[in-house]
């Protein structure tokens, strides 16, 4: 039994076969099928939003059916709804249930094996009588997505374009008040307590090695200055500027450097004065006129992080950061985060460099989350993208596995091109069924870069792909960011995660280790009960109080 099921749940919930088959599905496997389902108990059911909703009483007719047109719609999700009361205590609600379940299946046949399609048995309790039950609806609730067009797209396509352009605008003011965070602070080079041609003359009347080799040459020094202008150290480098070596007697010249200099205070920087470092140039043998020659003044590394000193030909520039001050090195966040900004930046461990996105549908929130945290992330190496939108507007009837396409990759660290790219997959997408082909994508983004530590996958929580069967026998470092998480986690998700040890991540969740959990295990996740089953996953109630 326990074989069976595991093939049954293989098939039914990681795409094997064709999409719809043309038979009725055999009893055994509806009710193998029916003790694998996601099935909790609410007071009285109420249908999530976001959706397009259709409703189908127990009861249903043939022409009731009919006038839904499901074979025109795009199906993902179906919730047999039923109450708990029981006029008869041996009466049995599994059977009822398998025998609606068949009921629907006779009349279209394929349905409940459908790998896109969720299925949801939805117990109320808020009645007690036969009375009250009749005031609560009993039946199948059909969630449907929109079908989308050409149309759709290009308005997507704008939506999309007026979201980042909105956003570039934003970062824009956020960058110019950063080039002058915090208020001004008065900053001021020391002075040199003489003019350089006496200070030239003092220096030489000490040092006079020179007078044995009056070779010309260069000398370059750094000083060391304490907050009242006295020199308390000096420092030749090993070789000069022309890369000869140091110049005769280097001690002797270093002694009439700090003899000679002196400063009339310490670097100005506020009401204070500092010690500070300041770096000349001599030119030997030394003349009054062109002798000596100051290159600069300095502060301390954590000074000039600090006040943001600009030091300048004319002068010095700097200011006073209050707390939570940004700079133009700090990174920008988001101004507007959604689930992608969240997850990225919760994990700075992940290489980030192959990422395969949804362009599909309504995820353009989700397409701009990702574009505008590329255009904000710091620079880099090449990034590899693969962006598809199941099959280019490709017929339902002409897809086939593994070759629908619609796949547009590029790899660049350019977020012009990449945008431009997510633009074109957008474009050449629109119609088709609601299920798309992102094992198609994960297998060509393996493909472009085989040596990838990680790839991340942005998908959406409502729609399951159809064509994970292609995933058989991989092992792919598959990192899923999961869009449109409202009440609860696509238990198909949870499954294919467990299946092949991928991580699952949402805007507030992490989960990494789904393939550890044994079966029939009892997990909270996001406030929701789930249970695992030797298929994967399974709900098993509604949100937790």
């Amino acid at each position: 039994m326990r074989a069976f099921l595991l093939l049954l749940i293989s098939a039914l919930w990681l795409g094997a076969g064709a999409a719809r088959a043309q038979q009725p599905t055999p009893t055994r496997v509806i009710e193998a099928l029916y003790d694998q389902l996601s099935a909790f108990q609410v007071r009285r059911y109420q249908p999530d939003s976001g959706y397009q909703l259709l409703t189908l009483p127990s009861t249903f007719s043939g022409p009731e059916l009919a006038a839904l047109r499901l074979r025109e719609r795009q199906l993902v999700r179906v919730d047999l709804v039923y109450s708990a009361y029981r006029f008869d205590p041996k009466f049995s609600q599994r059977q009822l249930n398998i025998d609606r379940l068949r009921n629907l299946d006779e009349r279209l046949p394929g349905l409940l094996m459908d790998p896109a399609i969720t299925w949801n048995l939805i117990e109320q309790t808020g009645c007690k009588t036969p009375d009250e039950c009749q005031e609560y609806f009993h039946g199948f609730v059909l969630y449907i997505e929109k079908r989308y067009t050409k149309a759709d797209a290009k308005a997507e396509i704008g939506r999309l374009t007026a979201r980042l352009n909105a956003t570039e605008k934003k970062i824009e003011r956020i960058r110019a008040v950063r080039k002058s965070p915090g208020k001004p602070l008065a900053c001021g080079y020391p002075h040199v307590e003489d003019k350089l041609r006496k200070l030239t003359k003092r220096i030489k009347k000490a040092y006079d090695c020179t007078q044995k080799d009056r070779r010309p040459r260069t000398v370059t020094f750094q000083a060391e200055v304490s907050r009242q202008g006295k020199v308390l150290s000096v420092r030749l480098p090993a070789v000069d500027s022309a890369g000869a070596a140091a110049p005769p007697c280097p001690a002797e010249l270093t002694g009439a450097i700090a003899e000679g200099l002196a400063f009339t205070d310490g670097f100005l920087l506020g009401k204070q004065r500092l010690p500070f470092t300041m770096t000349g140039r001599l030119t030997l043998p030394l003349r009054p006129q062109q002798g000596f020659k100051v290159t600069g003044y300095y502060l301390a590394d954590s000074l000039m992080r600090r006040y943001r000193v600009k030091l300048l030909r004319d002068g010095c520039q700097a200011r006073q950061l209050r707390p939570g001050d940004a700079t133009e090195e700090d990174p920008i966040p988001n101004p507007d985060p959604n689930v992608v900004t969240r997850v990225l930046e919760r994990h700075p461990d992940w290489q980030k460099q192959v990422v395969v996105a949804d362009v599909t549908g309504s995820m353009y929130p989700y397409t701009a989350d990702l574009l505008i945290w590329l255009q904000l992330a710091a620079a880099g190496p090449e990034k590899t993208f693969v962006f598809f939108n199941d099959g280019d507007d490709l017929p339902d009837k002409q897809k086939r596995l593994g070759q629908t396409g619609g796949l547009y990759d590029v790899r660049s660290s350019d977020y012009a091109r990449i945008k431009q790219r997510v633009i074109e997959a957008m474009s050449a997408g629109g119609g088709g069924d609601a299920p798309e082909n992102d094992a198609e994508a994960l297998l060509r983004a393996h493909q472009l870069a085989p040596e990838a530590q990680d790839i991340i996958l942005v998908a959406d929580n409502h729609t399951f792909p159809r064509d994970t069967k292609l995933l058989e026998g991989t092992k792919l470092p598959v990192k899923i960011i999961l869009c449109g998480v409202t009440d609860h986690i696509n238990p198909k998700y949870l499954a294919l995660a467990r299946r092949y040890g991928y991580s699952l991540h949402t805007l507030d969740t992490d989960l990494s280790k789904l393939s550890e959990l044994p079966d029939n295990q009892i997990t909270i996740i996001e406030g929701v009960r789930y249970q695992t089953t030797p298929g994967g996953f399974r709900r098993v109630s509604g949100r937790a109080e």
